[in-house]
């Protein structure tokens, strides 16, 4: 059954999900941070969630329409396996009218648990929501052995409707420039991977291109100064793909925003996951990915079986 509030992902001001609470794991990225717990009495949520609330503020509780900005710890067996840190703001979470639900929608496991525990809270509040693990979750590959599932939610602040509308037409706004100034360098990078291309062909980098174990090869165009790209984390990335003839093949310039993942667990090809754990936040660089670490012999879209990739790459962002 599905519970149905907005929730404001960050980068996608305004994008309104129907939230499903056993597919919470799509929403958070895998990070390691740990919250701590100081005490506090043990309470029900309105849908029948057990509740402990570590710090016990005496502020002011959202409303129904307002919107509770929250960061989410997603606990399984006492390891975290998911935070919404990994955004760098609170998620904005609409607070429901419980009496609009149907009798369908209500109790552990229908409803969203950060909805029914963010009117039990304050700004300043920790809490955790113990989760119900039952055999529909278990077919969940993660959760097929949990013992628990525990959310820590942390309540930063609140917003009415007008100023919740205020920030995300704000928001749009500086995503929108964001976007169009990516959308206007991809000139600048073609071009750039163009003449990479031709002088790759022609043997003319052989004394700038470093070789890894693998057979990868890569280019540093401009060290980076920020955190290191580890395995495990959620990195933000830039790049323009090219075939060895320079034929572009795909880019994320086109579409002004950076392509977001987490590294070293399958979620691209071989070859960016070796490659982009080379970069420090900041890095440009081209990585050159032998067929084997790419699409291999059986290719992809625009990309001919056995074929060699060029990849320009930028990594703006490494989760903490």
């Amino acid at each position: 059954m599905t519970s149905r509030f907005c929730l404001a992902l960050p980068g996608r001001p305004g994008f309104n999900f129907d939230f499903k609470m056993k597919q919470i794991f799509l929403f958070f990225i895998t990070a390691t941070i740990v919250l701590s717990a100081c005490g506090g009495g043990e309470q029900m949520t309105p849908n029948g969630y057990k509740l402990v609330n570590h710090t016990n503020n005496s502020g002011t509780r959202p409303q129904i329409g307002e919107y509770a900005y929250v960061h989410v710890y997603v606990f399984q067996d006492d390891s975290l396996v998911n935070t919404s840190r990994d955004y760098g703001r609170a998620i904005p979470v609409a607070v429901p009218d419980f009496s609009t639900m149907t009798e369908e929608e209500k109790g552990p496991g229908k409803s969203n648990p950060i909805a029914d525990a963010i009117g039990m809270m304050s700004p300043g509040d920790s809490v955790s929501v113990f989760i119900p693990i039952d055999e529909k979750m278990r077919e969940m590959p993660q959760l097929k052995d949990a013992k628990k599932l525990v959310y820590d939610i942390v309540l930063e602040e609140i917003k009415t409707q007008e100023q919740y509308q205020e920030a995300q037409a704000a928001e749009r706004a500086v995503a929108m420039e964001k976007q169009q100034a990516i959308k206007e360098r991809e000139p600048e990078v073609a071009a750039q991977m163009t003449d990479i291309a031709a002088k790759y062909k022609a043997g003319q980098l052989n004394d700038q291109l470093k070789t890894t174990e693998s057979g990868l090869k890569y280019l540093i165009l401009e060290e980076g100064t920020g955190a290191q790209a580890e395995p495990g984390k959620r990195v933000e990335v830039l790049y323009y793909g090219v075939l060895p003839n320079g034929e572009m093949f795909d880019n994320s310039f086109m579409r002004g925003a950076t392509f977001p993942f987490t590294l070293g667990v399958g979620q691209v090809i071989p070859g960016w996951d070796e490659g982009i754990a080379l970069l420090k936040e900041g890095s440009k660089g081209v990585l050159f990915i032998p067929s084997e670490l790419g699409y291999g012999a059986s290719g992809s879209g625009k990309i001919p079986p056995n074929s060699e990739l060029l990849f320009y790459v930028e990594l703006q962002k490494v989760a903490k």
